[in-house]
Parts: C-alpha cells; sequence; structure tokens
C-alpha cells in the first residue's frame, strides 16, 4: 500500500498518516510514504514508481496543486488501467471524479468569516492558498459570508498566494497593511490555516499589536499550532486522525472489490 501526501513531517499531516497507516499496518498491509511538497514533479516519479513496482495494495494521495491543471493525469489514468485502486484525500483533481475524502472548505471558510462578522468586524482580510483547492473554496466562504451580511468586500481584502510565496508574500502584504491608519487598517483576519496564522502572529507582534485587542484572527484545521502560542487560536476543526482511518477502511474495501472483479474476469476466460 502506498500513501502519497504534500508533506510528511509536518503540520497536521503526520497525525492523517498516522491514522491511515495505523488501521492498514493492523491489517498486514506494508505502507510506504511518499511526500511531493507540493510538487508535480516528485509526484510524478512516485506515480511511475507505483506504477513500475506494481503496489496491489492500492494508493492513498493528496494531490499536488490540486486547484491548477495537473500534468500527470494520464498516470493516474494508468493505475485505473492496472487496476491499482486510488482515492484521494483533502482534495481531489476533479476531471478524474476519483473516490475521495474531503472537508467541506467551504462552510469552513464560511464560519471563520461569519465568526469575525457576529464579533462586530466588517474590515477583514483573507488569507488565500490559490493553488489547493482547499484554499479557493475556503474564500469562496469568505466571500459568501460578506454577501450573507451585506458587508462590502474589499478587494484588497484578499490576498492570494501560491506554495511558493507561502512563506514570504502573506507576512509582507500583513506588515504593510497593519501601517496604514486606524480607520484603514483591517480589524481581522481569516488565515487559510493554522500553519499561516503562527506566522501572521509574528508580524501582529512586531507591529507592536495585541490580539485580540487591536486586531482579530481565526485559523482553520485544529492543528498543534492552535495549542502553542500565549495567543490561543479560535479555528475550524479538522478530523486528522480520523480522515487518515477513514481513508484506510475505503481504499481496503476498493482492493477487495478490485480484486473481486479481477477474479470474476479469469474465471470468465
Amino acid at each position: 500500500m502506498a500513501i502519497i501526501t504534500t508533506h510528511i513531517s509536518d503540520y497536521i499531516f503526520p497525525s492523517i498518516i498516522r491514522g491511515a497507516e495505523s488501521y492498514l499496518s493492523q491489517q498486514g498491509y506494508q505502507v510506504s510514504l511518499f511526500s511531493t511538497n507540493n510538487n508535480h514533479e516528485n509526484e510524478r516519479k512516485f506515480l511511475e514508481k507505483i506504477l513500475t513496482q506494481h503496489f496491489d495494495g492500492g494508493v492513498i494521495i493528496e494531490p499536488t496543486k490540486s486547484a491548477v491543471t495537473n500534468p500527470n493525469i494520464n498516470y493516474y489514468l494508468n493505475l485505473e488501467r492496472q487496476n491499482i485502486p486510488y482515492l484521494m484525500i483533502n482534495a481531489f483533481y476533479d476531471e478524474l471524479e476519483p473516490f475521495h475524502i474531503v472537508m467541506d472548505d467551504e462552510k469552513g471558510g464560511f464560519l471563520q468569516t461569519e465568526h469575525l462578522i457576529e464579533l462586530g468586524h466588517e474590515n477583514i482580510i483573507g488569507f488565500f492558498k490559490n493553488d489547493d483547492t482547499q484554499g479557493t473554496k475556503r474564500m469562496k466562504g469568505y466571500l459568501k459570508a460578506h454577501r450573507k451580511y451585506n458587508i462590502e468586500i474589499l478587494p484588497n481584502n484578499i490576498v492570494t498566494y501560491s506554495t511558493e510565496e507561502k512563506s514570504t508574500k502573506p507576512m509582507e502584504v500583513l506588515k504593510k497593511l497593519l501601517e496604514e491608519k486606524d480607520e484603514k487598517r483591517p480589524t481581522a483576519i481569516v488565515c487559510y490555516n493554522d500553519e499561516l496564522a503562527i506566522k501572521l502572529l509574528d508580524v501582529i507582534r512586531e507591529s507592536e499589536l495585541q490580539v485580540p485587542e487591536d486586531i482579530s484572527l481565526i485559523g482553520f484545521d485544529d492543528s498543534f499550532m492552535a495549542e502553542v502560542t500565549e495567543v490561543k487560536l479560535t479555528t475550524i476543526a479538522h478530523p486528522q486522525s480520523e480522515m487518515g482511518e477513514l481513508a484506510a477502511k475505503v481504499i481496503l474495501d476498493m482492493v477487495k472489490q478490485s480484486k473481486g472483479d479481477k477474479e470474476a474476469i479469469d474465471n470468465r476466460k
């Protein structure tokens, strides 16, 4: 059995992987882990390896840059040709219409923004990663919350960034925005995830502002990071370990179904 994820050792990914790997090990499967670092070339290499080494137990995959056109679609079609079941988690490539287990990211983005609106905020900046569908869907929820509560959407309050920009652009943009005069400065921040929220907290501290007295922010994923700073983050829950375990159960069902279909074909020959 193979698990391909965008990252292995940081953020929420260890919990997701642990949930899947623990269940698969209990069922007698050996698990190989691969990390693409959200890079299509790495994804291609791992898919080639899986296709040539015949992983008959199936593949659990977190897609790489799921919001952009994927150059590796033919490799997934080859998985299907070789009757290797695969399941996508956290996001999926829409053109393939694969089995998938995902969060309702649009609703999560809506709830993030609605919470801040209910606290009285109207000048809310949103930071969204735009090469993964989680980010685009969370941004859609942000927009829907503004429209539901008839709050003007300020175009400059939507900040998008790519995987390659995640360690620089959001912090640079926020630093400039916090230098604005009080009436123009945003009073609240919707963060793509907790990892980003922690980085933005550092910028807020450097600007000598306080959370939540001067500015509020909300994260996403309910990661361990939400508890490690002096400011305890409000965040949207993510069933990390449970998602991994559910993915493991579903892929095993798919494997059993696949083997049953193959045996039926062989018996008809």
